[in-house]
């Protein structure tokens, strides 16, 4: 019985420090630090020198497919992925051969290796990510969410997946926790200028409006020539009554795209709002002009001259 125990430990240290030589070649080290350092050409010369050596290797088809993948090479990527899968299984090119599925979006094979992936490694943050990802690709926003969450609970440091937990509790329409997660988002990266946005989207079904304006020009100061976070700042302007301050945003958006009827056609109604009614008439002409229709309603009500005579004279039967 001793025997064949110490038989089967000897065994097992053999090929432990034949796993370990093959590993800790020169070419590998050399090929892993040039990855690391983001010179991925460098690490792709290295490790060929490596595979050339020992061609029966896993590890140095992943590490050449990782390569690969960086520099945009993604068949010979999935090349190499399955020619490591063919010696030995491992979570790392499962897992990279479904991100590259998941890219294509070819869903069932994604998926497939996704899942492998999962089965020999259920605590990687990132591939939690992806999944998550896949899920959301696939409707199955609830399956996604809780992917994220066992995502964040192994990786607490990465703001994107907060971001993805926001977003899944706006979509489930969970303001609240929605902005609890894009709020952890901003404390790991506040330059994060979609974390701010979707966040202020939030806070303005909560009718926080402040709280909305402030997340909308943190935003702009991010992305300043965001036509959309404009269009949602002068809205929320418009809802306290700051028109001056939603006429600015809209300037900035004509400025952006001078053929924006919308654009025209809001900061017409704001312009209203400040008694600028010559100035909101030409705007709601040239929205009309634009396609923008419901621009034609109000040149109807605030611009007919013969409405205005007649509101004129009202106003003159009213006096006592």
């Amino acid at each position: 019985m001793n025997i064949k125990v110490t038989l089967i430990n000897l065994t097992l240290l053999i090929l432990f420090f034949a796993c370990t030589a093959k590993i800790d070649s020169p070419q590998f080290i050399s090929a892993h630090n040039a990855y690391n350092e983001g010179r991925y050409q460098t690490a792709l010369t290295f490790i060929d020198q490596a595979i050339i050596i020992e061609p029966e290797e896993s590890e140095f088809y992943i590490l050449r497919a990782k390569a690969n993948y960086k520099l945009d090479n993604k068949a010979s990527a999935m090349e190499d992925l399955n020619r490591s899968l063919l010696l030995r299984e491992s979570s790392t090119a499962y897992h990279l051969k479904g991100k590259l599925f998941l890219e294509r979006n070819e869903l069932l094979y994604a998926k497939e290796n996704l899942r492998k992936a999962f089965e020999l490694n259920s605590t990687s943050a990132e591939l939690l990510f992806d999944l998550g990802y896949l899920e959301f690709l696939n409707g199955e926003n609830q399956l996604a969410l809780e992917y994220y969450l066992q995502a964040a609970k192994y990786d607490s440091r990465n703001p994107a997946t907060y971001v993805n937990i926001g977003n899944l509790y706006a979509m489930m329409s969970n303001s609240k926790l929605a902005i609890d997660n894009y709020s952890k988002a901003l404390v790991l990266d506040t330059t994060d200028g979609i974390a701010y946005y979707n966040r202020a989207n939030e806070k303005m079904i909560l009718n926080d409006l402040n709280g909305a304006i402030e997340d909308y020009k943190k935003s702009l100061e991010i992305d300043s020539l965001n036509i959309n976070t404009m269009f949602m700042l002068a809205e929320a302007q418009n809802k306290i009554n700051d028109y001056a301050g939603a006429v600015v945003n809209y300037n900035m958006i004509l400025k952006i795209d001078s053929l924006s009827a919308k654009g025209f056609y809001l900061r017409g109604l704001s312009l209203l709002s400040l008694n600028e009614d010559k100035n909101a008439c030409a705007d709601f002409k040239r929205a009309g002009e634009l396609g923008y229709f419901e621009a034609y309603e109000m040149i109807k009500k605030h611009c007919d001259p013969k409405k205005k005579n007649q509101n004129k004279k009202d106003k003159k039967k009213s006096k006592p």
